[in-house]
């Protein structure tokens, strides 16, 4: 009965040392701040320059930031633009991505990162 109360205890240490390793290997993407300004030009019509500052709290890694403008009033996704960008561990990055919307509606934005 002994021999296999170890046992166990010897397989969840490994998996927790795994577990860590595997944390360490990716990046762990945050937004840490984000603005967005409204433009009204004669060729888009309005646009929202969307930016965010990503820290990355994981290891070195590319990260993808999805920006999405959502109507108000009708909860739907208007538009959405990506990019994606290698952080290195510990270090923030500023990313920008424009939106277009429509000069009649009103908007609010959603950043994600993964």
């Amino acid at each position: 009965m002994m021999n296999r109360h170890i046992l166990i205890l010897g397989l969840a240490a490994v998996l927790v040392l795994t577990a860590g390793c595997m944390g360490l290997g990716g990046p762990n993407p945050k937004v840490v701040e984000d603005s967005a300004t409204k433009d009204v030009s004669i060729s888009k019509g309005l646009v929202y320059n969307v930016n965010a500052v990503i820290q990355n709290d994981g290891g070195d890694g590319d990260v993808t930031v999805t920006a999405k403008l959502i109507d108000e009033e009708k909860e739907f996704v208007r538009d959405q633009a990506s990019t994606t960008v290698f952080i290195p561990s510990g270090e923030t990055k500023k990313v920008s991505l424009t939106l277009d919307g429509d000069v009649a509606r009103t908007y609010k934005y959603s950043i994600e990162v993964s």
